[in-house]
């Protein structure tokens, strides 16, 4: 039962990591892609300057709910663990 879990939190951290990483890569792309179409339309003269750290902050919050999807697993499998340590030390306690 015990290989069980192990299997099955490697399993999830495995799968959180790869949806970690396509959503973070997915945002740094749409960012980058979002202020080169503004600075182009700056340089033609059809829009306002547009600065890389004020476009980067729609990225960043991007990459900040991908770490939440990152950390969920991380969550689960602490608080199955401290569950099930709770269950064992009651049952392991000596009645007197």
């Amino acid at each position: 039962m015990r290989d069980r879990r192990i299997v099955a939190a490697a399993l999830w951290f495995v799968l959180a990591f790869l949806i970690w990483n396509v959503r973070f890569d997915y945002g740094v792309r749409v960012t980058a892609r979002s202020y080169l179409n503004q600075r182009a339309l700056y340089l033609r003269g059809a829009a306002p300057r547009v600065e890389m750290a004020s476009v980067m902050r729609d990225g960043i919050h991007d990459s900040a709910v991908a770490a939440a999807v990152f950390a969920t697993p991380f969550t689960c499998v602490a608080l199955t663990l401290a569950a099930s340590r709770v269950r064992r030390g009651s049952r392991t306690t000596p009645s007197r």
